[in-house]
This record gives structure tokens, C-alpha cells and sequence, in this order.
């Protein structure tokens, strides 16, 4: 094994038990975007690989993303942020709706809950009456009744006065 491997996998084997300092890290980085890299290494590579895409990635409404290197992506990778910018807003618009249905859903359960469990203030002809005002009316009606007592009054003196 070359003396540039060696170098490879000694700063590898640091870098995953955390003793490397950031110079040794870059160092470990930029070795591992070569093409001629063992086996061994290749998993690490693609670790790496998926740590700088990772590192790109930047809030919508940014105007550019910025490597670690310093310099600006390409235009393919501004292109892989914005199509990730789409497919963020849509599980958002989706649980948005979800919010809405479900406040909708806690109101009209709610409402007939109120409904349901509220007493009748009377009821007339068998049906529940739930507004006092209207209850109050309907007992006007009931006066005309007490007019009737007097022709009964009547009607008996009546039939008394005939014996």
C-alpha cells in the first residue's frame, strides 16, 4: 500500500472515533473525491459525498447556496434545490388541509354535542321547544282556555235552576 493510502485510511480511522481537527477533516474530504480509492474506503466516500449535498441545502427564499468550499453551486445543483423546494411546500399544503378538516370536524362535533345534550325549556305537542320566547307565546294560547270554565259554571246553574 502506498504511503498516500496509508495517509487515507489513518485520517479515516480518526475522523470516525472524532480525533481529527478540521485541517485533517478537509484533508480526509478532498481525499476522498479521488477515483482511485480502495474498497474499503468507498463507504466512507459516500458518506462524505452525502454530507456536503447535505451541507448545500439551504432555506427557500435564499438567493444562492454556498459549498463549504466557498464557492457557489452550479446551476444543477440550484436546480435540485428548487424541485426541493416544491416537494417541501406540497406535504405542507397537505397538512395544512388535514388541519382544516379536522378543526371542521371538531366543530360540528361540538355543535351537535350542544344540541344534543342541551335540556328543552317545555314541550308542546311532543316537541321539544328550546327558545323561552317561543314557549312564552304558546302559553298565551292557553288563556282562552280558562273562558271556558265560566259557560261549564253556566251550563250547571242551568241545569240546577230546571229542577
Amino acid at each position: 500500500m502506498n504511503e498516500r493510502q496509508e495517509r487515507i485510511e489513518q485520517l479515516a480511522e480518526r475522523w470516525t472515533e472524532a480525533r481529527t481537527t478540521n485541517a485533517e477533516e478537509q484533508e480526509l474530504r478532498e481525499a476522498l473525491r479521488e477515483d482511485d480509492l480502495p474498497d474499503s474506503l468507498q463507504d466512507l466516500a459516500l458518506l462524505f459525498e452525502g454530507l456536503e449535498a447535505l451541507g448545500a441545502e439551504r432555506m427557500p427564499g435564499e438567493l444562492s447556496a454556498i459549498r463549504p468550499s466557498g464557492e457557489t453551486t452550479s446551476e444543477s445543483a440550484a436546480g435540485r434545490v428548487a424541485r426541493g423546494r416544491i416537494r417541501m411546500q406540497q406535504p405542507r399544503r397537505r397538512g395544512l388541509l388535514w388541519t382544516i378538516a379536522a378543526a371542521a370536524v371538531v366543530a360540528l362535533g361540538l355543535f351537535l354535542g350542544i344540541e344534543l345534550l342541551r335540556d328543552p325549556y317545555c314541550y308542546i305537542d311532543g316537541r321539544p321547544v328550546y327558545d323561552r320566547e317561543e314557549a312564552m307565546q304558546t302559553l298565551a294560547y292557553f288563556e282562552s282556555f280558562a273562558l271556558l270554565e265560566t259557560p261549564d259554571q253556566l251550563l250547571e246553574e242551568l241545569i240546577d235552576n230546571q229542577n
